[in-house]
């Protein structure tokens, strides 16, 4: 039963990780400004997506809590000593990244790395009797 609410958590994890990434690479208000005449008014007002802003070189960062997330549960299914290892490396190096990008892309991954650390939390619990 363990095994299936880790596994379960892990794969919500890539799903809202994945969620993040094409959001944040497809949003075409991620970047908003304005261009101004001298005299102070508004000649035009522009928009742009993060990959129209900065290029395609966005998408491994992008995409690289999904994989680790995806890494986290694909192991699951392997069951062996590594699994729970990985599984807390995994979400605290998503934590990490949520934190340190947090106020750009980070905040997006925040749902992903807190249900992989409950994941994690789920496949190392013990019952005690």
């Amino acid at each position: 039963m363990r095994n299936k609410v880790s596994q379960f958590l892990a794969g919500a994890s890539v799903l809202l990780a994945l969620g993040a990434a094409l959001f944040l690479a497809l949003w075409p208000y991620y970047y908003r400004g304005e261009s101004v005449s001298v005299d102070g008014r508004i000649i035009e007002r522009t928009h742009a997506s993060l990959i129209e802003e900065n290029g395609v070189e966005v998408l491994p960062l992008l995409l690289l809590p999904m994989a680790l997330s995806l890494s986290a549960w694909l192991l699951l299914f392997l069951k062996n000593q590594w699994t729970k290892v990985f599984m807390w490396a995994a979400a605290i190096l998503l934590l990490v990244f949520s934190f340190f990008t947090g106020l750009t892309v980070g905040a997006f991954y925040l749902p992903a790395a807190l249900a992989l650390l409950l994941a994690a939390l789920a496949a190392t619990w013990r019952r005690v009797a």
